[in-house]
């Protein structure tokens, strides 16, 4: 999602704005200390943000000459009264304005009053019933702002703003989100009826966190963020509130992966023993492309615990991997080998999956070694079944395994993997993506992923220390990140697995879960979004061309990334 910052401020600030995300609910609250701070009225607050938006929407779509503006009843509608009135002296207007019983907020009635001032023939205000009653006349309409609902709205939006929506989404002109677009929850992302499908978003003073994850992606399109003259405001309460979440993009790998020192002495044992384990009948590629993502991430030494008829094709595509057959015996001296663990990609949840997952976990409990669990390792994890009785030949170690808290492992579910371990549906999950990744920590400990658009990670208060430092320390200050990278092509298969490997990879040289997890979410979104660009296209991205562009995203350039 392509972004612009307005501000007047140097670099520092507009890295600041895009990177810091805070609650829309503090925002609303805050709103009025940050004007009485900038000593303007909030009705002078809101013409900032109306010409903010007046003047990205000008220059974003120049040749409009007829914009239908509809305006709520709260001061969205305010922000939509006072860009008519701008957009009145060049173009036509029509003001469709929904009534309430309520009276209109201050600032909202002040803006109306003076686009009233106007006069009758400078633009056409008209009652959102009576206009439809009359037929909804937008045949030379050629552009829409959407000023229904802001970022206070909670629900699905009713009765004539739903009605609205809905005729805006069916004609085929350009429309402008004004803050956010009207249905979508700006703390959640989560659109739960009618939603403007905006091609540009204006939004004002901070980006909310709805605008970055899940069903968002979908509706606001390009996003534009204007501070309105409020940056030293917002960076002096930086240092009194703690932030919602921070935002990651690709130019943030020079932070998160800067060059490593060189040191001549250094040997293949001191970047990491991983092991991977996975890979069931029929899934042999899963692991395959973990441990080739894995070598790539820099792990020094890489060991693969698969189905028999997988080593072959394994070591035909990465010779460097040791690999064996996954067995009882092989699995305890691989856990002791190992300073990192990697289950899941491929895994089955037959006998082979439900007996190492149970064998690895009392393993981890016991020790301090740092795991990375992904697809049917957590589907496993979520039953959390003994079943003794079916598994005479597993060990004592493992009869006994139930669910541990902990703290150094980092969990890589999709909506749907979430779901069965917070036995829940697949809509909870996605309704509210920062409350499901905080119950996962709260459930499961260290870090959770949640993968999807937006990709959402969040670390328990009791994880692991962060060791990052210098830059990365700063990034990584947040318990939650939002990952702002990228695209839809990365929907395919294996992608997960490669995911899997590039964050075990990086926990194995030592990275702290916290960073491992950010830094490979974000090396292996940036990877994708190089793919696309080379290709040329999304279309028939595959899992293995992420690990073709993962070099130049662990090696990152500023020609590349800056």
């Amino acid at each position: 999602m392509f972004q612009r910052v307005s501000c007047k401020s140097g670099r520092p600030v507009r890295e600041f704005l895009t990177s810091h995300i805070w609650s829309a609910a503090w925002l609303r609250e805050a709103e009025v200390e940050a004007a009485r701070k900038a000593n303007i009225t909030l009705y002078e607050l809101m013409q900032r943000a109306a010409q903010a938006a007046y003047d990205v929407i000008v220059h974003s779509f120049p040749d409009t000459r007829h914009w239908l503006v509809l305006c709520g009843s709260g001061n969205n509608g305010g922000d939509g009264f006072e860009i008519a009135r701008m957009a009145a002296c060049s173009r036509r207007v029509t003001v469709v304005a929904v009534s309430s019983s309520k009276p209109l907020p201050t600032e909202a009635a002040t803006a109306l009053s003076a686009l009233k001032g106007l006069g009758k023939g400078a633009v056409c205000v008209e009652d959102a019933q009576a206009w439809l009653d009359k037929g909804a006349q937008t045949e030379e309409v050629d552009l829409i702002v959407d000023g229904l609902l802001g970022i206070g709205m909670n629900g699905p939006p009713r009765g004539l703003c739903e009605q609205l929506i809905n005729i805006a989404n069916s004609i085929p002109v350009p429309r402008v989100a004004i803050d956010i677009p009207s249905g979508l929850n700006a703390e959640t992302g989560d659109a739960a009826g009618a939603c403007i499908l905006a091609d540009l978003t204006v939004t004002f003073i901070t980006l909310k966190p709805g605008i970055l994850t899940g069903k968002a992606r979908d509706y606001v399109g390009q996003v534009h963020i204007n501070a309105l003259q409020l940056e030293n405001w917002l960076m002096a309460e930086d240092q009194q509130k703690e932030v919602f979440s921070r935002r990651l993009e690709c130019k943030h790998l020079l932070k998160l992966l800067p060059k490593p020192k060189s040191c001549r002495c250094i040997h293949k044992g001191a970047n990491g023993r991983l092991l991977i384990i996975g890979g069931d009948t029929g899934f042999g590629g899963a692991v395959i492309m973990a441990a080739e993502a894995a070598l790539v991430a820099g792990s020094g030494l890489v060991r693969v615990l698969t189905r028999s008829e997988h080593i072959s094709p394994l070591l035909s595509r990465c010779p460097e991997v040791m690999a064996c057959e996954l067995t009882h015996n092989a699995l305890l001296q691989a856990l002791d080998w190992a300073s990192c663990v990697a289950i899941g990609p491929g895994l089955g949840q037959e006998h082979m999956g439900r007996s190492a997952v149970r064998i690895v976990e009392m393993h981890l409990k016991e020790g301090n070694v740092p795991s990375v669990w992904d697809a049917d390792a957590l589907n496993i994890l979520a039953q959390n079944d003994t079943r003794e009785d079916e598994e005479q030949s597993i060990n004592a170690l493992s009869t006994s395994a139930g669910l541990f808290r902990l703290g150094n492992r980092i969990i890589t579910p999709h909506s749907g993997e979430a779901a069965r371990l917070l036995q829940c549906s697949v809509s909870n999950v996605e309704r509210d993506r920062f409350s499901a990744t905080e119950m996962l920590v709260q459930t499961y400990g260290g870090v959770a992923l949640l993968k999807g658009p937006g990709t959402v990670l969040q670390v328990a208060e009791d994880a692991d220390k962060c060791m990052a430092s210098g830059a990365a320390k700063e990034l990584l200050s947040q318990r939650r990140a939002i990952v702002d990278a990228g695209n839809s092509g990365m929907a395919t298969g294996g992608s997960g697995d490669v995911l899997t490997g590039v964050i075990a990879g990086l926990l194995a040289q030592g990275f702290d879960p916290w960073h491992a997890a950010c830094a490979g979410c974000l090396a292996h979104a940036a990877a994708g979004d190089l793919a696309v660009a080379s290709r040329g296209g999304e279309r028939g991205l595959r899992a293995t061309d992420l690990i073709t562009h993962l070099p130049a995203c662990f090696n990152p350039s500023a020609e590349v990334f800056d």
